[in-house]
């Protein structure tokens, strides 16, 4: 997904204060990847697995019924994915699979033109082992398979050329996201720490920093990318930028994030709210209410607020969308200064935008 935290390279000062002793963010860290991610991974890897079916049943057995259970699988993995979409960290690295998983904001039709291209090629050279591995991330994840299921180019009931992509791209998809389950199921974060200088840094302080690090950047992208730039906020309203706007899934997507916030922040024993609790009681409470407060605004919004079709003119989908902005926003102030106080180095925003 290229907007969000690329994987940054380690280079933490070894000079950061701590709170406290060595292992004191044992809590909040294991409590988030076991929560968190583990569970997110786990329920992401099940519903890539039902998608795959689905579409196997689709290409089988063609009927709007089987199309339409198709879609709702899709719809189902692609809220999952919302999930874990905040971290670019660990086994979601590997073969660029964060970035396949959704290649978004596809702003030039990229999806479109590869999908085409493969669609009319030898679909025997889809598998070939190292095939996926090395394709596109265009065509690889969330994004390529929404096009084959809402696109008005693809037509799986009717060209069995583009169902078999489909199935294609589901299979691949499904390992990928399996194997990234399984990789977390069996490792913890600091596997994917390394201290390259033999400085005897902390492992769970320096993972934590970059799950602090990549969870301010995607607050920052839910607001600007997810929710900003669709609508015009501060530009030329563009809808079909809102992410997975062919499914019907922006604003859902952007809840289910909202509501994953709050899991990251109670994760542990003891949490991130907890350890804040000890340093600035204030701060963690006020945090603690903006998050709840972000999730109330997204839930207020109509139903059909990012749709194409829908009434609103630019300058009300502006006025319905202010509150939520500007209480993400102080969001994300918020949390940069908790965990600046926690003795944690945020950077700058390593967002790849195009």
């Amino acid at each position: 997904m290229k907007y969000f935290p690329k994987l940054i390279a380690i280079a933490i000062s070894a000079t950061s204060p701590l709170l406290a002793s060595a292992g004191q963010w044992e809590g909040p860290l294991n409590g988030i990847v076991d929560n968190v991610v583990k569970q997110g991974y786990a329920s992401y890897s099940e519903s890539s697995k039902t998608l795959q079916q689905k579409t196997n049943t689709l290409c089988r057995s063609p009927s709007q019924e089987t199309l339409k259970n198709a879609q709702d699988a899709f719809q189902s993995n692609a809220l999952d994915w919302q999930q874990v979409q905040w971290l670019n960290f660990g086994p979601v690295t590997y073969f660029m699979r964060y970035y396949a998983f959704e290649y978004w904001p596809d702003k030039k039709g990229v999806t479109q033109r590869q999908l085409r291209s493969l669609a009319q090629g030898e679909s025997k050279v889809m598998d070939a082992p190292k095939f996926w591995t090395s394709a596109s991330i265009a065509v690889r994840g969330l994004t390529a398979i929404e096009s084959l299921l809402y696109h008005p180019d693809f037509q799986p009931l009717q060209a069995a050329k583009h169902c078999r992509l489909l199935e294609k791209v589901t299979i691949h998809h499904f390992e990928s996201a399996d194997a990234v389950a399984t990789q977390w199921q069996n490792g913890k974060a600091q596997d994917w720490v390394f201290d390259e200088e033999g400085m005897g840094l902390d492992p769970e302080k320096i993972a934590l920093e970059q799950f602090l690090q990549q969870w301010v950047e995607h607050m920052s992208a839910v607001k600007d990318a997810k929710l900003e730039t669709p609508i015009g906020y501060n530009s030329r309203e563009n809808l079909k930028l809102a992410e997975f706007y062919r499914s019907d899934l922006p604003l859902k997507a952007i809840q289910k994030n909202l509501k994953s916030y709050r899991e990251i922040y109670h994760a542990g024993s003891p949490s991130l709210f907890d350890l804040a609790k000890q340093k600035d009681p204030e701060l963690a409470e006020q945090f603690e209410a903006q998050l709840t407060q972000n999730l109330k605004l997204a839930l207020q919004l109509p139903s059909d607020f990012f749709h194409l079709n829908a009434t609103y003119s630019q300058e009300k989908r502006i006025a319905l969308a202010k509150p939520l902005v500007q209480s993400i926003s102080n969001s994300q102030s918020y949390l940069t200064s908790l965990v600046t106080q926690l003795g944690f180095q945020i950077g700058f925003n390593s967002r790849d935008g195009d």
